[in-house]
C-alpha cells in the first residue's frame, strides 16, 4: 500500500482536523492575535496531523505489503492467513481474524469432503471385490455347463451369457479404476517395460472380447522401453480396445499397435504408441469432445452399448499419470488414439 493510496483512503479523516484548525484560526484572529502567531499555530497543527497519519501509515504498510505479496504468490487462497502475521492495528486485526475464521471453516469443510470421498472410494473398492466373487462363480458354472455332455444344446445362449458377464466385469473394473483415480499415487509403481509387453498384457486381458468380435490385432514396432505402471497402462489400453470393438465394422475389426521414438536424445524424449482401428471413426465436429465424460457422439447414439465413460477414464488416468494422449479420426475410415510414454526414469505422478 503506497502513501498516496493511504492518503486517498484516509481523506475523510482530514475534514475534522481542517475544520478545527480553521475554527482556531478564526477565534485567534477575533482575539487580536497576530497573523504570524496564527500561522505558527496552524503549522503546528498540520505537522501534528501529518505525524499522526505518517505513524499510522507506517504501522499498516508492512501488514498490507505482506498481504499483497502473499495474495500474489499463494497457491491456495485458504492458506492466506497462514502466510502473514496478525497485525497490531485494530482494522487489520479484525480483518485478519475474519479471514482466519473463514479459512478455518473452509478447511474443515474440505477435510470433511475428503473424508467422505475416501469413505466412498473404500466402499466402491469393497463392493467391486464383493461383486466379482459371484461373477467368477457364474463363469465357473458356465464352463461346467459347456463340459456337461448331458446338455449339448444351448451353446450359443451360453456364449451370449458369458459375453454379458464379461461386459458386467468390464463395467465393474471401470468403477474400480475410477474410484482409485483420485488416489492413484498410492497404487502406482513405475518400472521399465517394453511397449510390446504392455500391449500384450492388454490383449490377453481382452482376448475373449476380441475373439467374439473376430478382431485381428496387428503389432508393429513395439520394442521400445518406457517407464510407467503396467497395471494402469494395461487397463487404459484395454479401454481403447473395448471402444474399438463397440464401433467395429461388419466386415471385421482390425486394430493395430505401432510405436515410434520421438525427440531422441533430448529432455523431451518419449515413445508415441498409436492404437488405430478400421471402425466407423468420429465425425469432425465430435472429435474435440471424445474425451468428455458421458459423450458418445453421433455414432454413439446409434449403438446401445456406448456409455461415454471409457475414453473419459483414459484421459483422466493419463492426465494423472503424466501420459500424453490425443485422438485422431477420419469419419468412416477409422479412429486412432496416440499415447506419449516417458522414457525417463524420473517420472512424476499428479
Amino acid at each position: 500500500m503506497g502513501f498516496a493510496s493511504y492518503l486517498r483512503s484516509a481523506a475523510p479523516l482530514f475534514i475534522f482536523p481542517a475544520a478545527a484548525l480553521a475554527l482556531i484560526a478564526f477565534v485567534l484572529a477575533i482575539a487580536g492575535v497576530s497573523a504570524g502567531i496564527i500561522a505558527i499555530v496552524c503549522l503546528v497543527g498540520i505537522v501534528a496531523c501529518a505525524l499522526v497519519l505518517g505513524s499510522d501509515w507506517m504501522r499498516k504498510r508492512e501488514f498490507f505489503a505482506d498481504l499483497e505479496r502473499a495474495a500474489e504468490g499463494i497457491e491456495h487462497p485458504l492458506w492466506l492467513s497462514e502466510m502473514v502475521d496478525r497485525p497490531e492495528h485494530l482494522e487489520g486485526a479484525i480483518a485478519f481474524d475474519a479471514v482466519r475464521a473463514i479459512a478455518k471453516t473452509a478447511n474443515d469443510d474440505v477435510a470433511a469432503s475428503r473424508r467422505q470421498l475416501e469413505d466412498y472410494r473404500e466402499f466402491v473398492e469393497t463392493w467391486v471385490h464383493e461383486a466379482k466373487s459371484p461373477l467368477a462363480a457364474a463363469h465357473l458354472m458356465l464352463d461346467n455347463m459347456r463340459d456337461d455332455p448331458d446338455q449339448p444344446e444351448g451353446g450359443e445362449r451360453l456364449e451370449r451369457l458369458d459375453s454379458e458377464l464379461r461386459r458386467v466385469e468390464g463395467y465393474i473394473d471401470q468403477a474400480l479404476f475410477y474410484a482409485r483415480s483420485e488416489t492413484l499415487d498410492r497404487d502406482y509403481l513405475i518400472r521399465r517395460y517394453t511397449v510390446r509387453t504392455l500391449v500384450n498384457d492388454a490383449l490377453r486381458a481382452n482376448a475373449p472380447t476380441l475373439i467374439e468380435a473376430h478382431a485381428t490385432p496387428e503389432l508393429g514396432a513395439l520394442d521400445f522401453e518406457v517407464f510407467t505402471d503396467e497395471k494402469w497402462i494395461a487397463f487404459i489400453l484395454g479401454q481403447v480396445v473395448q471402444n474399438s470393438v463397440k464401433y467395429a465394422p461388419a466386415s471385421g475389426l482390425r486394430i493395430s499397435f505401432d510405436a515410434r521414438l520421438v525427440a531422441q536424445g533430448t529432455a523431451d524424449e518419449r515413445v508415441e504408441l498409436s492404437v488405430a482401428d478400421n471402425g466407423c471413426g468420429v465425425m469432425p465436429a465430435d472429435l474435440p469432445r471424445v474425451f468428455d465424460k458421458g459423450f458418445t457422439g453421433e455414432n454413439g447414439r446409434t449403438g446401445k452399448r456406448a456409455t461415454g465413460i471409457g475414453l473419459y477414464l483414459v484421459k483422466r488416468l493419463c492426465d494423472k499419470m503424466g501420459v500424453g494422449v490425443r485422438a485422431d479420426s477420419v469419419a468412416g475410415e477409422g479412429f486412432t488414439i496416440t499415447f506419449s510414454l516417458s522414457t525417463n526414469r524420473f517420472h512424476f505422478v499428479d
